[in-house]
């Protein structure tokens, strides 16, 4: 299960990898640069759709999947 802290560390990894400043990925998601600062900082009160606009500019999207029959719904 992906805890806030696990997400906050994959979008500076994968921002870093790209090397994008937070910025530069803020842009892109269209979001402030302090919601950027603020998920990467773990903190917990984010507003989901716009994480969901951070993988997306990042080009990754999230999937649910069943713990009990691992099926993968969109």
């Amino acid at each position: 299960m992906l805890t806030v802290r696990e997400a906050a560390a994959v979008v500076r990894e994968l921002r870093e990898n790209r090397g994008w400043t937070q910025t530069a990925l803020a842009e892109k998601a269209m979001v402030s640069r302090s919601f950027v600062a603020d998920v990467e900082a773990g903190k917990s009160s984010v507003e989901a759709s716009k994480l969901f606009d951070l993988f997306q500019a990042l080009d990754f999207e999230i999937a649910l999947r069943s713990l009990t029959t691992q099926e993968v719904r969109w």
